[in-house]
């Protein structure tokens, strides 16, 4: 069995965990930061809706926008939603003074970040289990790692960081509780369309048993997600590709946006969606970050931007309490994301509230 030590752990290869990996090894003195991924990092990840302000994040990190290879960033300017109503509400970015969003390649954007940070000097160990979790009566951390090659690996680490996602699976283990308020979830794919070009904007529609998005990941490829209750997904046996494109078909704008891909083709994925907090007050040496700590419903657009930035702000915290340990510092932080949370809440809930069309509708009912 190896025996290591760190200064921080970080459990979670996904922009949040990779975001406080070169925040720490690039504004920390002489750090020693491990990061730790389940995955073999093939998994497919689905596209994300960021704004321009994704730039000014990526920049603190030392990284600009020609730091990754083309396509990465696809310029999206517009969005279409049928929300409320049949007619169609339009934000073109042509008519406003802000710059064009960008749709996410997330397949070159993690692995970007990921490369930074064995550039910066880090350590990654994926397709790495963690089996279990310690904390020492000085605050610092034993953490019991099987690799698939290496075998069983323990790690000392003096601060221990859960990047692991809406799994949470660090902050399970150790009993850090989280308040959940749904239990959304998405079920999408991936849809050539051939012959023809699609225009670089997204398309949001509402309909009785949730909501569509589909947006533009190249020319002629759509990522196109339902998204629902966990319940109604068993109902409906939306796991089924077959029931799903049946009901993609009983869209009315959705459907003819992607229309001409062979269904018989479609291989759906699915992603938890669901909102949650969690509560950090139970332990030291110990912080969540991005979907860990907070996750938030996809109609907000808050993922990435959340991701990076509560990263960013880990690792100062961090890197204060391996010099000078003062609890304090993850009560503010804990306050600052449950200011953004009831934000986000209030947001939520005037955006669901614009859909009063369903009024016999679980989902509808749910957030009304």
């Amino acid at each position: 069995m190896q025996h290591t030590h760190t200064d921080v752990l970080i459990i979670g290869g996904g922009p949040a965990g990779t975001s406080t990996a070169i925040s720490l090894l690039k504004y920390g003195k002489d750090l020693s930061v491990t990061l730790v991924e389940q995955s073999n990092l093939n998994q497919i990840r689905v596209g994300e809706h960021v704004s321009p302000s994704i730039f000014d994040l990526l920049g603190y990190l030392g990284l600009e926008r020609d730091s990754f290879d083309e396509g990465c960033f696809l310029q999206n300017f517009g969005t279409t939603s049928y929300w409320g109503s049949d007619i169609p509400m339009v934000r073109d970015a042509i008519f406003t003074a802000e710059k064009p969003t960008c749709q996410l390649d997330r397949a070159i954007f993690d692995m970007t970040l990921l490369k930074q940070v064995t550039e910066l000097g880090g350590m990654i160990l994926p397709r790495t289990k963690c089996l279990g979790y310690e904390q020492l009566e000085d605050n610092s951390w034993l953490i019991k790692l099987q690799h698939i090659e290496k075998g069983p690996i323990t790690i000392h680490a003096t601060f221990l960081i859960d990047a692991s996602g809406r799994q949470r699976s660090p902050s399970r283990q150790i009993n850090i509780p989280s308040h959940k308020l749904d239990t959304l979830f998405g079920i999408g794919a991936f849809i050539e369309i051939k012959g023809r070009t699609l225009p670089n904007e997204q398309l949001i529609e509402s309909t009785e048993h949730g909501w569509w998005y589909s947006a533009t990941l190249n020319d002629n490829y759509s990522s196109t997600v339902f998204f629902t209750d966990t319940d109604i997904v068993s109902e409906l046996e939306l796991s089924k590709p077959a029931n799903w494109n049946k009901l993609l078909q009983q869209t009315k704008f959705i459907k003819e946006r992607i229309t001409g891909f062979n269904s018989s083709e479609i291989t759906t994925w699915t992603r938890s969606a669901h909102t949650h907090i969690s509560d950090l007050s139970a332990h030291n040496n110990f912080l969540a970050i991005g979907d860990s700590m907070a996750a938030f419903d996809p109609i907000s657009s808050m993922g990435i931007g959340f991701a990076i930035s509560s990263g960013c702000n880990a690792a100062s915290i961090a890197m204060l309490q391996l010099t000078e340990p003062n609890p304090d510092r993850i009560s503010v932080y804990q306050n600052d994301v449950s200011r953004i949370f009831d934000h986000y809440l209030h947001m939520q809930k005037s955006i669901y509230r614009q859909e009063k069309r369903w009024p016999l509708s679980k989902f509808w009912n749910r957030r009304n």
